[in-house]
């Protein structure tokens, strides 16, 4: 007696037999992909001046190829070397003028540099190239932040938010468009950073950041409790809990003051 199977797997093994099988040749990758592969590595152990010989290489063939410019940007912009990463920065943004990356890591240049003002210019191209790259936007904040231009800031931290709501907890500084996080005065910053998440009634993360404030020794952290911006996570546990390891201070405070 035959044994019969199901109709539905004889479909598949018909349809397996009848799949052509790529051979070795045709997934392998290409020698320009394995140059690529290579260059990758290296940077991700940091090997830089490998990573730009490999990446000098690919220009060879492709000396216009912004991507490879740009990486090779970065390479010398963590290897501290600012002239020649800026030289490759603006190479890749010549090469393609809709490459929005080349143009905010340019920004980073003048940011280690602390030309604030630079690269604010330089961010606010890259925004308008790409409004969606939430990296660009948040590099903005903190050039205004860092030129004591706080409204500005906020309102671009907030875009960044909006963008990749993840993007202040990622610590990732590869690919292609890098970020930095630098700022003076770290109690006013993480102040602000609770006004941002207030402002878009995040709770959570509004304590996170007042509580990282306080501890930076902040001294105004306490006007949070009457500040319209914070007016609608002001109820909220987490949030009054930092708010009460300030009041004892301040009772001891006028206490010592009725004191004398």
């Amino acid at each position: 007696m035959k044994r019969k199977f199901p109709r539905w797997i004889l479909l598949v093994v018909l349809l397996f037999a009848a799949t052509p099988r790529l051979s070795a040749q045709q997934t392998a990758l290409s020698p320009k992909e394995m140059q690529v592969e290579r260059a990758k590595v290296q940077m991700a152990e940091k090997r830089y001046e490998a990573a730009i010989q490999t990446y000098q290489d690919l220009l060879k063939s492709d000396p216009k190829n912004a991507v490879f410019l740009n990486m090779i940007g970065i390479a010398y912009l963590d290897f501290g070397n600012y002239e020649q990463a800026k030289k490759y920065f603006i190479r890749a943004a010549k090469a393609d003028n809709k490459y929005s990356s080349a143009v905010n890591n340019l920004g980073m240049v003048y940011y280690h540099q602390k030309n604030f003002r630079r690269a604010i210019r330089e961010y606010q191209r890259a925004v308008a190239i790409d409004p969606d790259q939430a990296g660009a936007h948040a590099n903005l904040g903190f050039a205004y932040y860092n030129s004591n231009k706080f409204p500005e800031a906020a309102t671009e931290f907030q875009k960044a938010i909006e963008i990749d709501p993840r993007i202040f907890e990622a610590n990732d500084r590869g690919g292609n468009t890098m970020q930095d996080r630098s700022v003076s005065n770290h109690g006013l910053f993480f102040f602000t950073m609770a006004k941002v998440y207030a402002q878009k009634r995040d709770a959570a993360h509004c304590a996170e950041y007042l509580r990282k404030s306080l501890d930076e020794g902040y001294k105004d952290v306490g006007k949070a409790a009457t500040d319209p911006a914070f007016k609608d996570v002001i109820g909220d546990p987490a949030v009054q809990a930092v708010l009460d390891r300030i009041v004892p201070t301040e009772q001891k405070g006028a206490a010592a003051h009725q004191g004398t």
